[in-house]
């Protein structure tokens, strides 16, 4: 009975696709492109809060640091004890971002934990890296040319990127110690309601590549809001399975939206 608990926390939880992008209001000549931010998710599996996702995005020296917690809510925090905490430290420099390291642990009955950190040699054409450290008891490895990415860190750059007059958006990612490609389509625009006030929202899909799996992410993003996902639709078999939603963002200058509907029906 607990396994669709098991399901969202390894499926759902990490791709959530949070927020950012450039912000008018981010200070003046700030090296940073992306502006700091905090940003509280409601996890929905068949129509009920079954957990909570925080995100939160702060600028160091040499760039980000992008940390998620997800805690379970309401009856299944009764069910279960599973929580997920992972941290992504990314490089700006030039106008490129980076991933420096990344650490993710899931503690409860469905436990598992996955570290690593990339040496780069920036003089090539493109960058290449080598990436070191492990997932549970397996060593990871790997070699990459061109940035590569993790299930929290890619966010930043789709984010960066999206556009209605682009349509696909390959990320390279490590994924469970192994390299990996995260494949986003832009598809259709929608008016959604959000903090009070409708928006337009331009739909990205992840299709998952295995023949056998009739999978796909849907994330919807507010270019009004520098393209801040709003939803987070997982489907599985053409239904929808599960469902994430921004409750509230707070960005680096105290400004602050608040998602006040209770009723899932966005569109």
């Amino acid at each position: 009975m607990y396994k669709p608990f098991n399901t969202l926390l390894r499926t759902l939880l990490l791709p959530l696709l949070v927020l950012i992008l450039h912000t008018q209001t981010a200070a003046a000549g700030s090296k940073h492109q992306l502006p700091e931010f905090h940003a509280r998710y409601a996890v929905l599996f068949m129509g009920m809060k079954v957990a909570e996702a925080d995100y939160t995005l702060k600028h160091t020296d040499s760039g980000y640091r992008f940390s998620q917690q997800t805690r379970l809510y309401g009856l299944a925090k009764l069910l279960r004890k599973d929580t997920v905490d992972a941290v992504s430290l990314v490089e700006e420099k030039n106008g490129r971002l980076l991933l420096q390291q990344y650490e993710y642990i899931q503690r409860g009955g469905d436990a598992r934990e996955e570290k690593f950190s990339i040496q780069w040699n920036e003089n090539a054409t493109p960058v290449t890296g080598l990436v070191t450290g492990h997932y549970e008891n397996r060593e990871t490895r790997l070699t990459t040319k061109g940035p590569v990415w993790e299930p929290l860190s890619f966010q930043l750059p789709l984010m960066l990127e999206a556009d209605a007059g682009k349509k696909e958006y390959p990320y390279k990612a490590v994924i469970k110690g192994e390299m990996d490609t995260y494949h986003f389509v832009a598809g259709k625009t929608k008016k959604v309601h959000f903090a009070g006030r409708d928006y337009q929202a331009l739909e990205v899909v992840r299709t998952d590549p295995r023949p056998d799996r009739d999978w796909s992410l849907h994330l919807w993003l507010i270019p009004e809001l520098h393209n801040i996902p709003f939803l987070i639709d997982n489907y599985r078999d053409g239904k929808l399975h599960s469902r994430a939603k921004l409750e509230q963002v707070q960005f680096g200058n105290g400004e602050k939206l608040v998602h006040k509907d209770d009723s899932d029906n966005e569109f």
